[in-house]
C-alpha cells in the first residue's frame, strides 16, 4: 500500500475544515496543485502550494505572494480565476478555480494536431487573454501548452499559471531583472537572452504554441539550449504547410 507523502499530510491538517485536500493534480518549479474541495462552498478547487524549501526562502515566498496578488485581480473567461491568496501553518498558496478537462499540451500528446479550426478557435480565445492581461501591464511569461487548460465538454481554452507573470508598468515588481525565466522552446530571443520584455514576448510565445497545435512539432529542435537559442533568434521555421 502507498502511502502519502508527508508533505501531502500536512497540507491536508493545516487546512482542515477549510480544504479536504483528494489529489496532487501537478508539480512545476514554483509549485505543486493539488485537487481539493473547498468544505465550506462544497465545490472543487485547484491549490498551488509553494513548495517547502521555497517557502522557507523570504525572497521566494514574497514573489510568489504578489505574483498571485497581481494574477487574483484578473477576471475573464479565457483566464483561470484565483480566490484566495494566503499563508497558513507553514504553507503559502493560492486557491482558484478547478477546470476539469486537460491541457492543451496532453491533448496534443495523446491526440495529435489540433485540426485547424479548433485550433485557430484555442488561439484565439489564449489571444484574448492575454490581450486582457497586457492590457492590465501583465505579461504572463511561460505561455506553453501545459499552460492552457481546455475544459471537458466545452472545449474552452483558459489560461493558467502566471506564477512568473511580470508587471511591465512598475520595475520595481520584477523580481529579478535579467533572469531568464519561462520553457526555452517557446522563449521569444529577448527573452531567452535576459533582456526587456513586454507583452509582444507572449505573442511568441503564441505563436509557437499555435505552430505545434496544427503541426504536431516545434518548430526548432537541437541538442543544447544555446543551439536551440541561436536557431530562435536567427532561423525561420518550416512551413507547416506541406
Amino acid at each position: 500500500m502507498t502511502h502519502p507523502p508527508a508533505e501531502f499530510l500536512d497540507l491536508q491538517a493545516a487546512l482542515a475544515g477549510e480544504y479536504s485536500i483528494q489529489r496532487e493534480l501537478g508539480r512545476g518549479g514554483m509549485g505543486v496543485v493539488y485537487l481539493a474541495r473547498d468544505v465550506q462552498l462544497d465545490r472543487d478547487v485547484a491549490i498551488k502550494v509553494l513548495p517547502t524549501h521555497l517557502a522557507e526562502t523570504p525572497s521566494a515566498c514574497e514573489r510568489f505572494l504578489r505574483e498571485a496578488r497581481m494574477a487574483a485581480g484578473l477576471s475573464h473567461p479565457h483566464i483561470v480565476p484565483i480566490h484566495r491568496v494566503s499563508e497558513t501553518g507553514g504553507f503559502v498558496f493560492f486557491v482558484m478555480s478547478y477546470i476539469e478537462g486537460e491541457t492543451l499540451g496532453e491533448r496534443l500528446r495523446s491526440s495529435g494536431p489540433l485540426p485547424p479550426v479548433e485550433a485557430t478557435r484555442v488561439m484565439r480565445e489564449v489571444a484574448w487573454a492575454l490581450a486582457y492581461a497586457h492590457g492590465r501591464g501583465l505579461v504572463h511569461r511561460d505561455v506553453k501548452p501545459d499552460n492552457i487548460l481546455l475544459e471537458a465538454g466545452s472545449g474552452r481554452a483558459l489560461v493558467t499559471d502566471f506564477g512568473i507573470a511580470h508587471d511591465g508598468g512598475d520595475p520595481a515588481l520584477d523580481t529579478d531583472p535579467g533572469k531568464v525565466m519561462g520553457t526555452a522552446h517557446f522563449m521569444s530571443p529577448e527573452q531567452a537572452a535576459g533582456q526587456p520584455i513586454d507583452g509582444r514576448s507572449d505573442i511568441y510565445a503564441l505563436g509557437v504554441v499555435g505552430y505545434m497545435s496544427v503541426s504536431g512539432r516545434l518548430p526548432f529542435e537541437s541538442p543544447n539550449l544555446p543551439a536551440l537559442l541561436l536557431r530562435q533568434a536567427t532561423e525561420e521555421a518550416q512551413s507547416v504547410v506541406r
